[in-house]
């Protein structure tokens, strides 16, 4: 039942983001830019940023979605972070700051040191997702038999009362035929 509820919930989570994805480049890119000229490509950056954001969270999803389903979910974690910042600093750094709201040219080397150094975090992390197994515990049998000794019980000695030698039970102090002091 557990799992069920499980499963329900991440379908329900990439149902979501994949509609508010497409909602907001329908709403925004289609009737905002193309059809009704509320806003202007170029002029609008915003639009384009919110909706890479999305974007990338959808594309996320789906990827944790999948996984989830095979049991990978501990190496995919790094998997999914590190190809979301790279195409964040892309949509970031490069589409919007450089083609649309032209905050900086084509020389600023700042910019792709930034985007080269996440996409070599990006490949580095699919490297490693892909080489690198789940750590399985290891079980072995093991088949040596061990040999227990049968230690034998101690030998009861009997004890007696030394003035009427009535036998005496192990822990009396005083003997019950007569009343003397067990030694």
């Amino acid at each position: 039942m557990a799992i069920d509820v499980k499963r329900k919930r991440r379908i329900e989570g990439l149902i979501t983001t994949w509609s508010f994805c497409i909602f907001w480049w329908f709403f925004f890119g289609i009737i905002g830019i193309l059809v009704a000229p509320w806003f202007e490509f170029k002029g609008d950056w915003w639009i384009t940023f919110v909706g890479g954001i999305l974007l990338i969270g959808a594309i996320a999803e789906t990827i944790r979605f999948t996984a989830m389903r095979r049991g990978k979910r501990k190496r995919l974690e790094s998997l999914i972070s590190s190809w979301s910042f790279f195409l964040f600093f892309v949509l970031l750094f490069y589409i919007v700051g450089n083609l649309l709201a032209e905050w900086w040219g084509y020389e600023a080397w700042w910019v792709w040191l930034i985007i080269g150094l996440s996409l070599m975090s990006a490949v580095t992390s699919t490297i490693r997702f892909f080489v690198y197994k789940e750590i399985e515990p290891i079980v072995t049998e093991v088949t040596a038999s061990v040999q227990v000794e049968e230690i034998p019980e101690p030998v009861k000695t009997a004890k007696f009362c030394q003035s009427c030698g009535q036998t005496v039970e192990g822990t009396e102090k005083f003997c019950a035929n007569c009343g003397s002091p067990i030694e």
